[in-house]
């Protein structure tokens, strides 16, 4: 339970982040105002993904984080009238994104592996116990 909380504060603290980038941009360099967000943004998939799939370990967790993402980013190509209507809403903009960018794909790979070297970490010095148990219950050859 400790570890979800852990993963929820971390969570909660990139959505702040990330948002931040956007509505604050004066508060960080122009570098990161252009791609943080969306950087930030794949990374706290991980740690939400972590919430609730607390069993596989990381790095397939990665691969579906990163998966998802370039899956919402291609998914902008659409530009349907239902999905420009639910892109009229602040939520469905924040969540599905207005248009294609190919430097998006690459800020998710960068999120996405800063994100699992986070919570790699945290796994390994804040939840050692973790990383213990699962050695265990591996099958020995």
């Amino acid at each position: 339970m400790k570890r979800k909380i852990l993963y929820a504060i971390l969570f909660v603290f990139s959505t702040w982040l990330a948002l931040a980038t956007r509505s604050h941009p004066y508060w960080f360099p122009h570098l990161v105002v252009v791609y943080g967000g969306d950087i930030i943004w794949a990374g706290m998939f991980v740690f939400f993904l972590r919430i609730f799939f607390t069993k596989p370990p990381l790095w397939k967790l990665a691969l579906i984080n990163y998966a998802l993402g370039v899956a919402d980013e291609v998914s902008q190509l659409n530009q349907g009238p239902f999905m420009l209507y639910l892109r009229s809403f602040t939520l469905g903009r924040l969540m599905l994104g207005v248009g294609f960018l190919w430097s998006d794909i690459v800020c998710y790979a960068i999120g996405t592996i800063i994100g699992w070297a986070i919570a790699s970490l945290v796994e390994k010095y804040v939840f050692p116990e973790t990383i213990k148990l699962r050695s265990m219950a591996l099958p020995q050859s």
